[in-house]
């Protein structure tokens, strides 16, 4: 595996790329043990050698930033420019050729830790468990080994799976482990979701209505207290080959906990684990991710971590809205780094799921959110 320089020392290209340019880089990148910045790096290094390359089609190419050795982004940009090129067309060509150069392997190869994904902002309503449950139910059906947590107080996604919370008075929740407290495995606490495409593969670790005390509690702990979240679900981390996290409605301690579990460890690629996040198309959103940010940073800085951000899902698009909300959107897209994984419409699928306390995947299989959510855990997936 390659290593990566920090971002201090390298430079950022701010580019367009299609979506599925950029999903299948990610994922090839990941498949032959690279960071996806180093592949693109090794991709523009073996275009400026291949004088002659044939074009490649750029249409819908979205904003897109990647991080390059220190000098690399003039560099680009001159080449370009030599070449009678736009950077958009330029960067496809790099990519496109860098992906033929490096088919893709049998089997990854490079070993990694298991992924985390903490679905999370604490703007209400953006669609956090809704997003959640959708890719975890999406990589089960994938053949993965997921476990899904409910780490809201609310348990509004433990019971929308038809699974009842945990009672506020149970000695093995989940913040009973976080505290060193409980007196069971916590495999125990574990529930099976049912459904022929999950194959046995997905588990829901519930909500408990304890945590509604969890900062604090968690206020009067000194030591170790960033990494509890970890700890806690250790015994059972190897079981999994994904563990995503539905992400609690506000800022504070339980969010500072949560974004510290999927923290890039040691010998892991960047961007393999760290926080999707739901957005709408509108101005609250935009100031909601200003502030989530900065308490990301924050926890960086202080626990000396890094906490890679994977991107952004616009949540309930309806053109129906009116102008804004196309606006909006565009805002969001033209964000180089993240950028915008997906967009989902508003669909009735996703409400009458709801409604009906049955996974998403199991109520309407084949729909558009559906598919559109099997296209992003693929892409999350590397």
């Amino acid at each position: 595996m390659s290593t990566t320089e920090t971002n201090a020392r390298r430079e950022k290209l701010l580019v367009s790329l299609t979506p599925e340019m950029r999903r299948d880089l990610r994922i090839r990148a990941a498949q032959v043990g690279v960071d996806i910045q180093d592949a693109a790096a090794h991709a523009l290094a073996l275009w400026y050698d291949t004088p002659d390359v044939a074009t490649v089609p750029t249409k819908g190419a979205k904003s897109w930033g990647v991080f390059l050795p220190a000098g690399g982004p003039l560099r680009f940009e001159a080449e370009c420019e030599a070449r009678g090129l736009t950077k958009v067309q330029g960067m496809a060509q790099a990519v496109d050729n860098w992906l033929k150069v490096h088919p893709s392997p049998r089997e990854t190869l490079v070993s990694q830790p298991v992924k985390r994904i903490l679905v999370a902002l604490q703007k209400g309503g953006v669609g956090k468990s809704f997003l959640a449950a959708g890719l975890a139910q999406a990589f089960a059906e994938m053949g993965l080994r997921v476990l899904l947590i409910d780490y809201d107080p609310q348990g509004h996604m433990t019971r929308r799976l038809g699974v009842q919370p945990l009672a506020v008075d149970n000695d093995n929740s989940l913040l009973r482990h976080m505290l060193g407290q409980a007196r069971k495995h916590i495999a125990r606490i574990l529930v099976e979701i049912k459904g022929d495409r999950f194959g046995g593969r997905l588990h829901l670790l519930p909500a408990c209505t304890d945590a509604f005390l969890f900062d604090a509690v968690m206020s009067s702990v000194r030591h170790g207290r960033e990494e509890s979240l970890q700890r806690a679900l250790e015994p059972i981390e190897d079981d999994y080959d994904v563990v995503v996290i539905d992400g609690p409605p506000s800022l504070g301690l339980a969010m500072d906990i949560a974004m510290h579990y999927v923290h890039r460890r040691e010998g892991e690629l960047t961007e393999r684990s760290g926080i999707v996040m739901p957005v709408w198309a509108d101005t609250p959103s935009f100031e909601a991710y200003d502030l989530f940010n900065g308490q990301r940073k924050d926890l960086m800085s202080g626990t000396r971590v890094e906490i890679d951000e994977l991107g952004f899902v616009i949540n309930h698009f309806d053109t129906r809205r009116g102008a804004s909300p196309q606006r909006k959107k565009e805002e969001w897209e033209e964000r180089a780094a993240p950028g915008v994984l997906a967009v989902f419409n508003d669909l009735k699928e996703q409400r009458e799921a709801t409604d009906e306390h049955v996974p998403l995947f199991e109520y309407a299989p084949h729909c558009e959110l559906t598919d559109g959510l099997r296209s992003l855990a693929k892409e999350l997936a590397a």
